[in-house]
């Protein structure tokens, strides 16, 4: 993807940009755009958010493949790198993109001990935060999600056309083709916008206006880079696919009579890094070296009652550490990380303190936090093939897009941008108030206008 507006001499790739913006405390200079069509314009009055949420859908993708559409809505709004929250598991993150709340608020982490239980749980959908659906439902807009599952049963709901929610499958025209399951939403999401009667759940729905806020969840990417890598040679083909299909939804929009009134967010959870070859038998052996009893705990699992150090394995980019009997206080920390650096590859070792710096769940991520640089790794599965996996601080940079009615149009991002920043964006666009437990804030020198209602 080529970053327009340069001189052939001096034409360079997203990918140079992106790379010394990550330097720059995430700011991206974009440079001037030539003049083009413009489908939205910038009132101030904005009736309508889209959110387009392309799971795993990095920075560090950004450049891979010519993106003609999503450079439109760059060109004529702004791009962000924004930082996902910790740890970067896709409900964690979502959690926080939907409430606009860090994990130390809403709780919801992954691939921990629960020391009530003494098992160990995978990821879920539990929240103690206010979703934006539900902020904006107060407020008397209606919502949609088309697949956008963390506010499932939080502010949305399968038959309810005010506040809707809907999980379709992949369409036969679409099967087998790069794109089918976000090919698919955007119809969908059309569908809604237009007024049409989709399916939720087996009941046909038809909403009674256009709603004010509509999410669009796609996972393709996520499982695709799980499976083979973000380096996959099926990941081009992807995402060129991806924005074919943006462009679709950009037009459609247009085709609706909405653009004047539409704001468009795209954004992702996390981003993805390679895993091959295993730590953990080591950081095993260099604990069990000093006396102590480790064991390694899957999810579903239940430790041995004579175990002193716990650790987690199914994070894959990084293991939750807990001590207990000889292990627990000082003596037990310094001998975990002694391990870790003598094994070497764990750059990452974060105590009690660290962790509440990333205002996360201190609780339920125990006394420590291990994290592999890539391409090491905590699983147990060390067959050297290579796979992508996140969890860690290594996978938090993000894009964050704005464009159409109440965007200005930018050559900067914001710096310090933050997905719990989207939540308050959404509401001030719209003019409603932030969901209650919100720690992030509106990108205002983003917009063109805050509205009060």
């Amino acid at each position: 993807m080529k970053l327009r507006g340069m001189g052939h001499a001096e034409e360079t790739t997203r990918r140079e940009i992106l790379a010394g913006a990550a330097i720059a405390a995430g700011a991206v200079m974009l440079p001037v755009a030539p003049a083009r069509a413009d489908p939205f314009s910038r009132p101030t009055r904005v009736d309508h958010v889209i959110l387009i949420d392309w799971d795993a859908f990095g920075g560090d993708l950004l450049g891979l493949v010519p993106m003609p559409n999503l450079d439109a809505l760059v060109d004529r709004g702004s791009l962000s790198l924004a930082s996902s929250t910790y740890n970067t598991y896709s409900n964690s993150a979502r959690a926080s993109m939907s409430t606009g709340a860090h994990p130390e608020v809403h709780d919801n982490v992954g691939f921990y001990l629960d020391r009530t239980r003494n098992i160990v749980v995978g990821q879920n959908r539990d929240l103690r935060a206010e979703t934006i659906n539900q902020a904006l439902a107060a407020a008397g807009h209606t919502t949609a999600s088309v697949g956008w599952y963390m506010v499932q049963n939080f502010g949305a709901a399968y038959g309810d056309p005010e506040q809707l929610y809907v999980q379709p499958g992949v369409s036969e025209q679409y099967r087998g083709r790069p794109g089918g399951a976000f090919a698919t939403r955007v119809d969908v999401a059309l569908d809604i916008l237009n007024r049409r009667p989709v399916d939720s759940a087996g009941q046909s729905v038809t909403v009674p206006r256009t709603p004010s806020f509509l999410a669009i969840y796609a996972g393709e990417i996520d499982a695709l880079g799980h499976a083979e890598g973000p380096a996959s040679p099926s990941m081009p083909p992807l995402l060129a696919a991806y924005d074919d299909h943006l462009g679709r939804l950009v037009r459609g929009v247009r085709d609706a009579g909405l653009a004047d009134r539409t704001a468009l967010i795209l954004t992702a959870d996390h981003g993805l890094s390679v895993w091959t070859t295993s730590v953990m038998p080591a950081l095993v052996e260099a604990i069990s070296s000093r006396g102590l009893r480790p064991e390694v705990v899957a999810v579903g699992r239940t430790p041995a009652a004579d175990s002193d150090v716990i650790l987690t394995s199914n994070g894959v980019r990084m293991s939750n550490v807990y001590l207990r009997g000889r292990a627990a206080g000082d003596e037990g920390r310094a001998i975990v990380r002694e391990a870790a650096d003598r094994v070497g590859q764990i750059p990452n070792v974060f105590d009690q303190r660290d962790l509440r710096r990333l205002a996360t769940s201190t609780a339920k991520m125990g006394d420590m936090a291990l994290e592999t640089r890539p391409p090491f790794h905590f699983s147990l599965l060390d067959d050297g093939k290579q796979r992508g996996s996140h969890g860690s601080t290594f996978e938090r940079t993000v894009p964050l897009v704005l464009s159409g009615a109440g965007v200005r149009t930018r050559r900067h991002g914001a710096p310090r941008a933050s997905l719990v920043d989207v939540a308050p964006t959404i509401a001030a666009l719209l003019g409603a108030a932030p969901p209650a437990q919100a720690q992030g804030r509106p990108l205002a020198g983003l917009l063109a206008v805050l509205q009060r209602r």
